[in-house]
Parts: structure tokens; sequence; C-alpha cells
């Protein structure tokens, strides 16, 4: 099967009259869905540490609730409120998939610079200050990507699946970065126009923000290499979600 080159119309990535870009800043974005016990002491240590690491940045906070059923009720929502007084929930009833709760964040996010990573922090904290160094240097989007050593950490079926996701992304999608599905990007506000144009709810909503990305001339994109902290560990996927994802695989190549 032979891929035809794809040819791209131009898209309009103005920012909605609502958002408004305040400061230079970094808005950090967290998604989160059933989350584990204890997540809020664990969140509040990762938390301290970030600011200690970043002591002159302005850093906000927004937790995306994505219709979380359990660990995610009134008294962990209090908890967070007094101890980080000036964090932005985001809640929804409904699932609706990790694209979905990253692109909430950064609509209501109101920084030059946004970074998003996943409720653990499982590439550590010290990394956010690395993204945020490279779009001061001028950086529109800031990739993670994980090397050879992170596949070795990973469960057989896992692995698999991760080794298709690189390859349809670099012989199908022809990205620029084979490791789109690294939860950490960062971005300027060019990066988050491209951000809020995806479509994809599900994880591989981070394949379609660099495939856009890197189809745009003006948009300046790094990568960075990440590598898991240890004691991570690694979820497992059904049939019916990975089936789901290789029909968003068609419908970015379509589009």
């Amino acid at each position: 099967m032979s891929v035809q080159p794809l040819v791209t119309a131009a898209i309009d990535y103005s920012i909605p009259e609502n958002i408004r870009v305040l400061t230079t800043g970094i808005d950090l974005i967290l998604p989160c869905y059933n989350p584990p016990e204890n997540w809020v002491e664990n969140l509040l240590q990762h938390y301290e540490e970030m600011r200690s690491i970043l002591a002159s940045v302005q850093v906000q906070l927004l937790l995306v609730n994505d219709g979380s059923t359990r660990n995610f009720g009134e008294e962990q929502v209090n908890q967070l409120r007094s101890l980080i007084p000036d964090i932005i929930i985001i809640s929804y009833t409904q699932n609706r998939g990790k694209g979905y709760a990253v692109r909430e964040g950064s609509r209501q996010g109101r920084n030059d610079f946004q970074i998003y990573t996943d409720l653990d922090f499982p590439f550590g904290v010290g990394i956010i200050k690395k993204v945020y160094e490279q779009l001061l240097q001028g950086a529109d989007v800031v990739a993670g990507e994980r090397g050879a050593a992170y596949l070795e950490l990973l469960p057989a079926k896992r692995k698999m699946i991760t080794r298709l996701s690189r390859y349809i992304n670099h012989f199908l999608l022809r990205l620029k970065i084979n490791d789109a599905q690294a939860g950490l990007k960062g971005f300027n506000r060019k990066g988050r126009r491209v951000l809020l144009t995806t479509q994809v709810d599900g994880f591989l909503y981070d394949s379609e923000f660099i495939y856009k990305a890197g189809r745009d001339p003006l948009i300046n994109m790094k990568s960075l290499d990440i590598s898991c902290r240890p004691g991570i560990r690694f979820s497992s996927f059904g049939i019916k979600p990975l089936l789901k994802e290789l029909q968003n695989y068609f419908s970015i190549l379509r589009n």
C-alpha cells in the first residue's frame, strides 16, 4: 500500500475571543480520571517541589476531572482548595477522554506558556523547568520523547502497542516526532492555537497535535528527551479502546 503525500488546507488558528493571555507564566494542565488513593497528598508533594524549582515563575495549576467515578469528590476538592488556594478545578460528569480534558484545561488557562503532563508526574518535576526553558528560547511546541529504555520498562502487551504506534506515526502520519504519545507537551500561544483545533478526544490527540503542528511552517517544534521516574506503574489497555484509537488514526489521515 502506498501512502500519498497529504495536502492540508489553511486552518484558522486564531484564539477564541473568550481566551485572554495575561502573563508570561505557566499554565500547568493535569488531566485526571479515577485517580488512585492518596493522590491529593502526592500531587501536593509534586507541586511543592515544582514551586521550589520554579520559584521565580508564576505557575497556575489547572486540574481537569474527566468524569471520574471514584476518588474525586467533595472531600478531595475541599482538601485541594485548602492546600492550593489558587488552583483551578475543571470538572464534568461524563468521561470524554484525555484529549478533551487537555483542551478544556487549555481553554481556561491564562498564561503565555502551557504545559500538560499526567497527574502522577511520570517524568518527574525537573522536566517541567526544561520544557519552560525551551519555550523561553523560542520553541512554539516542545514534545517529550521517550527513548528505547522506556520500552524495556513496559509490559509485553503495552510494549507491542507502543512500537506499533511509533511505526504508524513515522510511516503513515510522517510525524517529525515519532513518540507523539509521551504525555508531556509544552507550547506557547501559537502552539495553543494548534492544540485547540484538534478533535480527537482519546489519547491519540497527541498524534493529531504533533501532526498539525509539524505541517505548519510557522511552528518551531522541539523535542526533549525524557525518562520515567522510578516507581511508575503502567496501566493496561482493553480491546475496545484500542479499536477506537485505530479509528482515530484514520480520522487524522482523512482530515
